[in-house]
């Protein structure tokens, strides 16, 4: 079973090939000592705010590390625990008026990507003007032990996420102006 930090570096490597990241956290449950990886991205040349972001995550269970910490005795297959690794991807679509047929968008992604199963998640902020609604698409794709540091897989991978963060924004780029540079002129 591949380490947390040789996951995490797999990760850091085909993300950037493909996309820019702009945080990356390792988080320590107190108590549990699950570890957590994220990574926060966008698209390439993209400056702050940006229209579109994704966050990319994965969780070592404290049995996980445990295991990482020592050379088994036994192989996999004597194992009954899954020791597989959850990739968890939300993109984050951009806060705007007037959105585009989110349903048509989702359904677009879907077909483009059939793999990905993706989830719409809507939040509405209720503000000081008027309340406006934040738009999240949720996949995950299960990784096996003996691909965990497959370059090649995640690079397939965070293509597949680039390709689907610049179809966002394509669909949503006349919106994004409208909503952000309306107040402007």
């Amino acid at each position: 079973m591949a380490r947390f930090e040789e996951v995490q570096m797999t990760i850091a490597e085909s993300a950037k090939n493909y996309l820019d990241i702009y945080n990356m956290q390792v988080l320590i449950e107190q108590f549990t000592l699950d570890r957590e990886g994220r990574f926060s991205l966008t698209l390439p040349n993209m400056e702050q705010p940006f229209p579109v972001s994704a966050t990319v995550s994965f969780i070592y269970d404290a049995f996980q590390t445990g295991m990482t910490l020592y050379e088994e005795s036994t192989t996999d297959e004597d194992s009954d625990v899954d020791t597989s690794v959850e990739l968890e991807f939300t993109v984050k679509l951009p806060i705007m008026k007037d959105y585009p047929d989110i349903e048509a968008l989702i359904e677009e992604v879907s077909e483009e990507y059939p793999d990905t199963e993706p989830i719409l998640t809507i939040r509405e902020i209720i503000g000081s003007d008027e309340p406006f609604k934040e738009y999240e698409i949720h996949y995950s794709y299960n990784i096996e032990p003996e691909d965990a540091t497959d370059s090649e897989l995640f690079d397939e991978i965070f293509q597949e996420l680039k390709e689907i963060m610049e179809l966002i924004y394509e669909r949503t780029e006349n919106y994004i102006d409208q909503s952000w540079y309306s107040g402007e002129e």
